[in-house]
């Protein structure tokens, strides 16, 4: 069995920039069930507690306006979104979560992937978020698709950034790509979480910060999350999604393959920035944000 090289993986879909062995060719498994809907008052699906806190992440919030929900990917902090929200902060108030078990969180046992997207519709009803615009990279951007598609009336907008529905992978490459991380050595893990980094970015400065963040993250979190990945595969749920999504992609060979996966996303738009890697945010802020500002211009969050 062929392990290709983490670029590869972290590109083909929601850039799991801390799979530094790689994943195996193959197809995905199974995706896992659907948690019914809680109901509040009146039957609807988005009404929850006032005072419901999420376990699967903690928010910081910043801004005035329509919200935005920032999700990062994995193993890094809500700082990476720092300069997209110091952009929107003036006219969106800003959700940016930094997930359990990441850069210093406590982590938790279930699922982190399947836990986030329940959490956060917990979180969108509970604040009463009327339809708020998602943002999400890496695996982030997966658990942005993953939202869209479980609730396409609910959400607005979505802008997901170089990541798509599924990686390649099987359950033993899922396995042997968990064990990696859960059994290595305090030393191994710090070496790896900060290594990965180094070919994210063209200038491998701009990531320091958040890989020194990154390295703090839990391992038996970071394994748990790449197998949930490796084997869930939501390509077959894009055509569900309601929302306009935008699609900003690194600019390398996996971007074909992530067109082909979000095919079935019936109003899409992507856009390569030329010569970015896969912190496209970090890497090139200009394009990227010329991209969001274009985007969330002809897509009003409130129509």
């Amino acid at each position: 069995m062929r392990a290709p090289g983490l670029l590869a993986v972290v590109a083909v879909a929601l850039a799991v920039a801390i799979l530094a062995v790689a994943a195996c060719s193959g197809g995905a498994a199974g995706v896992a069930p659907e948690a019914p809907a809680a109901r509040g008052p009146g039957g609807s699906p988005f009404a929850d507690r006032k005072d419901f806190e999420p376990k699967a992440f903690g928010v910081e919030i910043t801004g005035s306006g329509h919200p935005i929900l920032f999700i990062p990917g994995l193993g890094s902090p809500g700082e990476v979104w720092a300069g997209t929200v110091r952009h929107l902060e003036a006219d969106y108030e800003c959700h940016v979560l930094t997930l359990a078990g990441f850069a210093g969180r406590p982590p938790i046992e279930e699922p982190l992937s399947a836990a986030v997207r329940r959490d956060l519709t917990r979180y969108i009803r509970s604040r009463r978020l009327e339809r708020p615009i998602v943002v999400g990279h890496s695996m982030g951007g997966f658990i942005a698709l993953w939202l869209a598609a479980s609730f396409p009336e609910n959400i607005g907008p979505v802008i997901v950034v170089d990541a798509g529905p599924a990686l390649s992978g099987d359950l033993e490459a899922a396995r042997l790509l968990r064990a990696r991380w859960v059994d290595a050595s305090d030393e191994e893990f710090a070496r790896r979480a900060k290594h990965m980094y180094a070919g994210m970015a063209s200038d491998p400065r701009r990531l320091a910060a958040i890989s020194t963040l990154a390295a703090k993250s839990d391992r038996r979190t970071i394994g748990d999350a790449i197998y949930e990945m490796v084997i869930t595969d939501l390509t077959d749920r894009m055509p569900e999604i309601r929302a306009p999504v935008l699609f900003v992609l690194a600019d390398g060979i996996f971007q074909h393959r992530i067109r082909k996966q979000v095919a079935g996303v019936r109003d899409q738009q992507i856009v390569v920035v030329p010569r970015a890697r896969h912190f496209v945010m970090i890497d090139d802020p200009p394009r990227f944000l010329a991209a969001v500002d274009a985007f969330l211009e002809a897509h009003p969050p409130g129509e």
